[in-house]
């Protein structure tokens, strides 16, 4: 997609029909799949097949992996089910240089969980295209974004874990991230909820 140098916006954790035609309607710029079995929003890969054919063709599909083997994402890569693979595991350098011998050229963003001003620090050296900075798996809840306030980076990052139509123009105007990544912000009962992700969108896409 074109970058407009304007806040990208996705959002994560589609794992019904339903999901596919909200974001087809509204239009983010990433739509996050979750390969991960312990998620009540897991989805199989050959889900995954049905989902990349009914997602339009200009929205990538982020496939967020957690300690999966390199040759499995690898392989889903070059297939296309996945444009970018998103790790959230303890994935190292060398997985990210391992999967890029698989796949040159390929996008690569890196989880990172902000518990500390130390863990932030850690992120400087990545290797990753993107790091996303959150709070862990799925909770639901904002880190402590007091942690930012004197933090400098030179990383393209991406700010997720508890964002909402409620704080959402507040991480924007505070931190200036390069995106954000909402999950749970746009459900309602565990489920993706149009009218929520219309909102956010708009939100974003207003500034």
């Amino acid at each position: 997609m074109v970058d407009s140098g304007k806040t990208k916006i996705k959002i994560c954790g589609l794992y019904r029909d339903a999901d596919i035609d909200a974001v087809n309607q509204y239009q983010p710029d990433y739509a996050g799949f979750v390969f991960y079995p312990p998620s009540h929003r897991y989805v199989t890969w050959e889900q995954m097949k049905d989902f990349r054919e009914k997602l339009r063709p200009e929205i990538p599909a982020v496939g967020v992996c957690v300690n999966l083997p390199v040759e499995e994402v690898a392989a889903h890569l070059k297939e296309g089910l996945i444009q970018i693979a998103q790790l959230h595991g303890t994935e190292d350098e060398a997985y990210m240089e391992m999967l890029r011998s698989l796949v040159p050229g390929c996008e690569i963003w890196k989880a990172c969980k902000i518990r500390s001003a130390e863990d932030l620090q850690k992120i400087e050296n990545s290797s990753a295209d993107r790091i996303l900075l959150d709070n862990g798996y799925g909770t639901g809840n904002c880190f402590d974004w007091r942690l930012l306030k004197d933090w400098s980076t030179k990383q393209s990052f991406l700010l997720a874990g508890g964002l909402r139509s409620e704080n959402i123009k507040e991480a924007i105007n505070n931190f200036a991230p390069w995106g954000v990544d909402i999950s749970s912000g746009v459900e309602t009962d565990k489920k993706k909820d149009p009218d929520k992700i219309r909102k956010i969108i708009e939100q974003v896409r207003s500034k």
